[in-house]
């Protein structure tokens, strides 16, 4: 289907034409997208192009619409469901039996439209001119899949009384010679819908939903748009105090979920506030936060902000002019954004190095601040220096984490798992233990590899870079325990299959492709989640993941990279390091707050392998057991699940080992110099 079947005249006019059924339907028939800038809009008028519509939408047709503020009150109740509908099951239900036929559309405008919206077939954004004057532009373009386009401009608006009742004029541009025009009115609309069109300010539907949209219309002058103030919690104000009352320095050593960016844009604001200017530096550990944290940071009213990583020649020379600016007095509030990697670049340093006072800077997961690349670095003359992690502490690198208490200082504010939930900042949770063995070949090659490491322990010209290598061995072969999968298949073969949704399956390297295609051919609606996933692709899954039309998202390391996925409420973890910055960031990432979400559900993989040998049994549950320390301590079942383990290492006289932790076993190895 093309535009170019269509009939069209240059011009539809009132007196000889109906434009509702002449030109749009016409026109909707033949689009698969539709983009409008219009004065007015009321959902009346999806009723007058009903029948064009029912065809549109059944070639999954999509709509972008750009209106000014002045929406009816029901529209605005109506656009609010339609968004609402995205995250709340309740708000879906009421719009989940609609019919899209045109009989519906045209006897229920109000319900079509917030169930386009809620379907993602529609998308409307409010324009603010920044005069106080009215946004009353008039224009659109039809595209069709074979790239074809027919454009208009005129006087009629997206009402009733635009399209059947007043009086109205619109200019119609299709032809060869018609081309430049229409050129210029995609790109007039494009600027638009991406907020680069001088005197507008563009604003997403649910940013300004609902009292902004209201107020306009009650006070008849367009406003712009006010940014929220962030009110601290009680808990965040007290992180505020103590860095400050510390001389803007120190780390947060916040649990994951319980807003550790949000509190260290507050403090930074604080240092604002009391200094007058501020040049913010952040670094983050990987490019897809970077995004992350621009968003929080212009939520919190920073707008000039340089991100700072990929090929030098895109950020060095505005990172150059940011810093001169900055000491010349010219800028009072900026922000450089960059990864740890580019922040051990020589250019990035020498450039920091130049900034003369004010500056604060704040190191996301500092942990990654201890790794050896950026010891050399030149930001010693910055002021404030803000460390935000769960874990600070490095894993077997006691030097790395020597390096970060004496740049940071030590911790200044404990926000810990504990207190979390107890005030309602995460989620409470139910932990479930699954003890599993060990195959015979699986044994055996464990032994091997023991062997291989008592000999490499008592050679004095042994290779820690070995020793490393087969503990790594070892470690896989017990995350990779070919048990533990069949288990997992054994359990959701048992599950009614709708009822699954928001769940997390954590499994070792290598595995994913065949948990996933397990899971898929059990009938699941499942999906993997690794570094190969594109990052264009990955918000698109999050979000089918939050909406439920996908049920299982399998995962290896990707999770763990500061991505959010609130929505959980079940996870599987098959696989887990004996590093507690890995698992503990997993459990905190699945108790974050959500609509609905009153509780989680954590099912752990433990192997204990009765077919052992006793010391190789507590060999492995030495390495186990600080997971389920963990884990089973903050679990509202923490009885049950130590009554499961514990009748499990009651048999080996263990039962002792149910209450080491991860750094308390850490600190024993220390001690007798084992490396693991």
């Amino acid at each position: 289907m093309s535009l170019q079947e269509v009939d069209l005249k240059y011009k539809y006019r009132s007196d000889n034409d109906k434009i509702h059924t002449d030109f749009y339907d016409k026109c909707l028939h033949k689009a698969s997208q539709y983009d409008r800038a219009v004065g007015y809009f009321t959902s009346n008028s999806l009723s007058l192009i009903a029948k064009g519509l029912e065809t549109f939408f059944e070639k999954e047709g999509t709509i972008r619409m750009i209106v000014n503020p002045h929406l009816t009150y029901e529209d605005v109740d109506a656009i609010e469901l339609g968004y609402k509908a995205k995250y709340d099951v309740i708000s879906r239900a009421l719009l989940r039996q609609i019919e899209m036929s045109e009989e519906s559309i045209r006897e229920d405008a109000l319900n079509t439209l917030a169930w386009l919206i809620y379907q993602n077939k529609l998308e409307i954004k409010v324009a603010f001119t920044n005069n106080n004057s009215l946004y009353h532009e008039k224009f659109g373009i039809f595209h069709d899949e074979q790239g074809n386009r027919v454009a208009f401009s005129g006087s009629a608006n997206e009402t009733v009384g635009g399209m059947q009742n007043n009086f109205e004029k619109i200019d119609v541009f299709w032809r060869e010679n018609d081309m430049e025009r229409i050129e210029d009115m995609v790109v007039d609309f494009e600027n638009l819908w991406s907020d680069k069109t001088n005197g507008l300010t563009i604003v997403e539907i649910p940013d300004i939903l609902k009292e902004t949209i209201i107020a306009y219309k009650k006070g008849g002058t367009p406003i712009k748009p006010p940014k929220q103030l962030i009110k601290p919690r009680p808990y965040q104000q007290e992180a505020i105090d103590a860095v400050v009352n510390n001389n803007w320095s120190g780390i947060l050593e916040m649990a994951t979920g319980t807003g550790k960016t949000i509190t260290s844009l507050l403090i930074s604001n604080e240092f604002f506030q009391q200094r007058g200017r501020i040049f913010l530096i952040i670094i983050v550990p990987f490019t897809h936060l970077v995004g992350q944290w621009e968003k929080n940071c212009q939520d919190m009213t920073y707008k000039n902000i340089t991100n700072c990583f990929g090929a030098k020649k895109s950020w060095v020379h505005k990172l150059q002019t940011d810093v001169r600016d900055f000491n010349l007095g010219l800028i009072e509030k900026h922000v450089a954004i960059t990864t740890y990697k580019t922040a051990s670049s020589p250019e990035f340093n020498q450039l920091i190095a130049k900034l003369r006072g004010k500056s604060f800077l704040i190191a996301d997961e500092c942990h990654y601040f201890g790794v050896k690349s950026l010891r050399d670095n030149m930001f010693g003359d910055i002021e404030a220096k803000l460390g935000l992690s769960a874990t600070p502490d490095r894993w077997w690198d006691e030097e790395g984490t020597s390096y970060i208490e004496e740049f940071f200082g030590s911790t200044v504010y404990e926000y810990d798992m504990k207190m979390a939930i107890d005030n309602g900042a995460l989620t409470e949770y139910i932990y479930t233990p699954y003890v599993v063995d060990m195959t015979d070949e699986e044994i055996g090659d464990f032994e091997k590899l023991t062997k291989r490491l008592i000999h490499l322990y008592s050679d004095e010209k042994a290779n820690k870079e070995e020793i490393s290598e087969v503990n790594r061995k070892r470690s896989l072969l017990i995350s990779k325990a070919e048990r533990k999968k069949e288990l997992l298949f054994s359990i959701f073969a048992g599950k009614e299959k709708e009822e699954v949704s928001h769940t997390l399956v954590y499994c070792a390297p290598g595995e994913i492709n065949t948990i996933t295609g397990e899971l898929s051919s059990m009938g699941y609606r499942v999906h993997r989640f690794d570094s190969k996933v594109p990052l264009d692709e990955r918000e698109k899954i999050l979000e089918a993941f939050d909406l439920g039309s996908i049920q299982i998202l399998v995962a290896i390391k990707c999770l763990d990279e500061g991505v959010d996925v609130p929505s959980t409420k079940v996870a599987y973890f098959l696989a887990s390091t004996s590093n507690p910055r890995e698992f503990v960031q997993r459990r905190g990432r699945i108790l974050r707050k959500y609509p609905n979400k009153n509780l989680a559900q954590i099912y752990d993989f433990i192997v204990l392998p009765s077919n052992a040998s006793d010391q190789m049994y507590k060999s492995i549950a030495s390495k186990e057991l600080p997971r389920f320390a963990e884990f089973s301590r903050y679990a509202i079942n923490n009885f049950n699940a130590r009554d499961v383990v514990g009748k499990e290492l009651k048999k080996y006289s263990l039962e002792y080992l149910m209450d080491k932790l991860p750094w308390e076993v850490y600190r024993e190895f220390k001690k007798m110099e084992v490396f693991e």
